[in-house]
């Protein structure tokens, strides 16, 4: 369970997160989510990859935990996520020869 709560829909919600074809996006008015993803995913916070929509630089900050196949989360999201982001949570691969590429923004 690895922190989650034991009902059933943290269960078919944690199985859907961790086998989804997408990245994830939650909504997570009590923060349970988030607490059960930092705890997974511990390097988010020892490696300050986690940031909001609103940093300047967000597109920037992106390049090198993809690149190096890291998990990054972007958090308190409000009503619209940044079409940048649309390739990236719809996993828009192109593949050039063994690369994978994948085009954020402009």
């Amino acid at each position: 369970m690895q922190g989650l709560p034991t009902d059933d829909l943290s269960i078919q919600n944690g199985i859907m997160v961790t086998r989804s074809s997408h990245y994830p996006l939650m909504i997570d008015p009590q923060g349970q989510a988030i607490s059960w993803i930092k705890s997974r995913e511990r390097e988010l916070e020892d490696m300050g990859l986690i940031h909001t929509l609103a940093h300047p630089n967000l597109r920037d900050l992106l390049k090198i935990p993809l690149m190096d196949g890291l998990p990054f989360l972007i958090e308190n999201i409000e009503n619209e996520v940044d079409v940048m982001l649309d390739p990236l949570l719809e996993k828009q691969l192109t593949i050039k020869g063994r690369v994978k590429l994948i085009k954020l923004g402009d």
